[in-house]
């Protein structure tokens, strides 16, 4: 009888086993003491509800997972302002934007674990017909296109699809979209959203399946993620939120170019059992997607310019969050807001999305979370802060956002773009934001590291924050990394800094005054307006044709702003016409210039007229030219698109 229990008990604990780990398998909420989840709870609820009074959020969703098992999951607000559908947690599709890529990227290292492709082989090799542009000696990877370090120019513009079947044949127009690579691959992180839908172009020809396909079977299918989706089919947009901007009006649906790097759609239930597969050694129960070596390979640094840089994984950044080695990944959509944490020594994760754009609470949330729930012990060693060490003076100056197209005439949307002014103050770096009010910071080198500088905090000690300056092959300073390889900002020539392209915009508009006003003061004389100054004449012929230059160049500004203003949302998809017709002023301002100065060399000895007007016009003639590189830096002269 005894031996009948006992075996009775054997079984009914084997069962139990079986229970729970399918119940682990299937994402159900996790058991934990009632005291603690209840905090959790009520801390992301309170969160949540704050964030709700400070800014009218339609619908959110947020999932929390831990232990290979769903923590929280709760969806909050509606998906339609319209309907008042209330937001499902397990059905209600929003757009993922960037946090797409851990996706795409866990699909390439499933190549690379059957031995499909090697991380490290070259990208051209594994296309068909085409290579990439680059004229650099190192090629582009697969591993530099997981990391946004290949190299390639940042690509916003034509980056949208207008229809759905031109979305889904994304793949065979990259040999005609696909951007430059302007720095040598490896070096220095830039976000490209091209890179990533190159990589889908490759799991396609690899797979032998449409990237949407693939990603379901290889994916979705064995994660159980059941609602997710890239190309939308009518029931997958019935379960879709509806997306709104800032001021709360709705944004159609934006079709894509590049779907492997922001195009999922998902919800929380969905990206919950994600990351219980990518924190679990890429299983999740007994479905798995990879190994544990590929899947943990995915959460390790890959790339950082410096030990003490928070670097890149394949698909996620590192973030010190709370003195917590964190891996995130944020997305934005028109309509749209994204994001994804893991803390892989806590085997913690979470995802927030919001049917908004431009909403950066998910980065605060995960950041509150692990500093409430994760403390990390501080750091009793840190130095003191000294005014010692020395550093080069090549560091200062401005420096701009490399997130800004290098190659093409996009690069003059950053014209206004948030530069940082880096500057000395009684032995202290200080940096500087130039686009909006911020107080300045103050940095000291760190001891034993070159070009490595950390922040002194308002109380004036030493915080966990520091800065690189990132030089070349040549030894040039050529980027500053603040904190994190995703905060990398380009060195700009002087001509480039705030003030430097400011003045030289009022210089040439001064100009431009005093061409106008010549040619009219000029005419005056010639007929005699003027009866003080019978006997002197003006060259008219001069003063005409540097106002012609200037009029045709202040109308391709103008055309150019309100072409912006009336067809901007067109750019997303293609340059219309009518912007690209405007290219021609600028060349022909070229050749209008070409012939001022013919003119001017044929008349300088000419005595008829005045020295001084002479020298004048020999000045604009000089700025003229110099507003003409000015155009050419910023890709302006000529088409170039």
């Amino acid at each position: 009888m005894k031996r009948v229990l006992l075996s009775a008990l054997i079984i009914f604990c084997a069962l139990s086993g079986v229970v729970c780990q399918r119940r682990a398998a299937l994402g159900a909420p996790a058991r934990r003491p009632t005291g603690e989840q209840r905090e959790f709870a009520s801390f992301v609820d309170g969160f949540i509800a704050g964030a709700q009074r400070e800014r009218a959020i339609p619908g959110m969703v947020f999932a929390a997972v831990q232990n290979g098992e769903i923590l929280y999951l709760k969806g909050y607000g509606v998906s339609d302002t319209a309907s008042n559908n209330p937001v499902d947690a397990e059905k209600t599709l929003f757009r993922a934007g960037a946090v797409t890529q851990p996706i795409t990227a866990a699909a390439i290292m499933q190549l690379a674990e059957r031995s499909r492709v090697g991380l490290d082989e070259d990208v051209s090799l594994l296309l068909r017909g085409w290579r990439l542009s680059n004229r650099f000696d190192k090629p582009v990877t697969l591993r530099h296109l997981m990391m946004h370090t290949s190299g390639l120019d940042y690509m916003k513009l034509e980056t949208a699809a207008a229809t759905s079947a031109d979305e889904r044949a994304y793949a065979s127009r990259l040999s005609k979209t696909m951007p430059s690579v302007v720095s040598e691959p490896g070096s220095f992180y830039r976000t490209s959203g091209m890179g990533y839908a190159l990589l889908g172009s490759i799991i396609e020809r690899y797979s032998r399946m449409n990237f949407d396909a693939s990603i379901k079977r290889y994916i979705f299918g064995p994660l159980g993620m059941d609602k997710s989706v890239f190309y939308l089919t009518p029931d997958d947009a019935a379960n879709l939120a509806a997306g709104y901007d800032s001021r709360g009006a709705r944004v159609p649906y934006e079709y894509r170019l590049d779907p492997p790097a922001v195009g999922m759609c998902t919800t929380g239930r969905d990206m919950a059992r994600f990351m219980i597969a990518q924190l679990s050694g890429g299983a999740i129960g007994r479905n798995r997607i990879l190994g544990a070596l590929h899947s943990g390979s995915m959460m390790n640094r890959h790339f950082s310019p410096h030990r003490m840089i928070d670097g890149t994984g394949l698909g996620y950044l590192e973030h010190r969050t709370a003195g917590r080695r964190t891996l995130q990944k944020h997305g934005n959509m028109p309509g749209f807001s994204s994001f994804m944490m893991l803390v892989p020594d806590e085997n913690f994760g979470i995802f927030f999305a919001a049917n908004e754009s431009g909403i950066d609470f998910g980065g605060k949330l995960g950041a509150s979370l692990v500093e409430r729930f994760f403390p990390a012990s501080a750091d009793q060693n840190a130095p003191r802060p000294e005014r010692q060490g020395v550093f080069s003076q090549d560091v200062l100056g401005y420096y701009r956002t490399n997130n800004i197209s290098h190659s093409t005439a996009e690069k003059i949307t950053a014209f206004n773009a948030d530069q940082i002014k880096i500057s000395v103050d009684d032995g202290y770096l200080v940096s500087d934001h130039t686009g909006f009010n911020s107080p300045s910071v103050r940095w000291l080198p760190v001891k034993g590291e070159n070009d490595v500088f950390r922040k002194i905090g308002e109380s004036g000690a030493f915080e966990d924050e520091h800065i690189l300056f990132q030089r070349d092959s040549r030894g040039h300073v050529a980027a500053l990394v603040m904190g994190s390889v995703g905060n990398t900002y380009d060195k700009l020539a002087f001509y480039e800094g705030y003030y430097a392209k400011w003045s030289a915009a009022a210089i040439f508009i001064l100009t431009s005054l005093l061409s106008f006003t010549g040619l009219y003061v000029g005419s005056s004389v010639n007929r005699g307006r003027f009866p003080w100054e019978k006997g002197l004449s003006s060259d008219t012929e001069l003063w005409g044709i540097s106002s012609v230059f200037c009029a045709v160049n202040i109308f391709f500004a103008v055309g150019l702003a309100v072409a912006t203003i009336i067809l901007g949302h067109e750019f997303h998809i293609f340059v219309p016409y009518q912007v690209k017709i405007l290219f021609v002023a600028p060349l022909a301002g070229g050749l209008i210039l070409a012939w001022l100065w013919f003119r001017i060399a044929a008349k300088i000895l000419n005595p008829d007229y005045h020295w001084l007007e002479k020298t004048v016009i020999i000045i604009t003639a000089i700025i003229e030219t110099g507003y003409m590189f000015f155009l050419a830096n910023w890709r302006l002269l000529g088409f170039m698109f």
